[in-house]
């Protein structure tokens, strides 16, 4: 791997993979509710979230193309939800660490 991002995007991709082979095992068993139309599935997915989704077949030859879109709109989930937790847009350094706050409470006697 080229760097710490296609790394874990191959991570994040196999991960998808594994959710969606259990879950085609459970649908075989029972059928699963559908689910209500969303506001997600109608936004269209980005040309590098099928670009990571297009190499998950490098690990699963046999990824049908829905199972593609799906691994594909996850992808595009996570980096959203990314964006929403780091909303300027800063990039964490080697340095950077978690703000720690330490307080004493007074125990009531």
């Amino acid at each position: 791997m080229a760097d710490r991002r296609s790394f874990l995007g191959a991570v994040s991709g196999v991960a998808a993979t594994l959710v969606l082979s259990e879950a085609g095992a459970s649908a075989a068993t029972s059928p699963a509710p559908q689910p209500a139309p969303t506001a997600s599935a109608a936004k269209p997915i980005s040309s590098a979230a099928r670009a990571q989704a297009a190499a998950m077949r490098g690990f699963d030859p046999h990824l049908s193309d829905a199972q593609l879109e799906t691994i594909a709109r996850g992808i595009d989930a996570a980096n959203a939800a990314g964006a929403k937790l780091n909303a300027r847009g800063r990039e964490l350094r080697n340095g950077d660490e978690p703000v720690t706050s330490f307080s004493v409470a007074e125990v009531p006697a």
